[in-house]
């Protein structure tokens, strides 16, 4: 994380981060392929990697939501609740 990121940065970097992961891993097996190594251990930590992406895939939507309600500002941010007056 930089200096100051918003939640939507960040979630945003964790995306990204993750396709480059998931490329490298894919890349690493075809490679030990190849050359005729084992693959079950990169095969177990490649799903691995595509099961915390969908989780930042969904934090993303959950974000993108979150925003389109009125619940966080355009960079992410939680806004504070408003209280709701109570009826007498």
């Amino acid at each position: 994380m930089g200096n100051y990121e918003t939640p939507a940065e960040m979630v945003a970097r964790h995306v990204s981060e993750g396709e480059k992961h998931l490329a490298h891993q894919t890349a690493l097996i075809e490679r030990l392929r190849r050359m005729g190594l084992p693959t079950e251990e990169a095969q177990a930590l490649l799903e691995r990697f595509y099961l915390l992406q969908a989780q930042h895939e969904e934090h993303r939507q959950r974000i993108s939501e979150e925003c389109e309600f009125g619940l966080r500002d355009r960079q992410g941010n939680l806004l504070p609740r408003r209280r709701q007056r109570q009826k007498r």
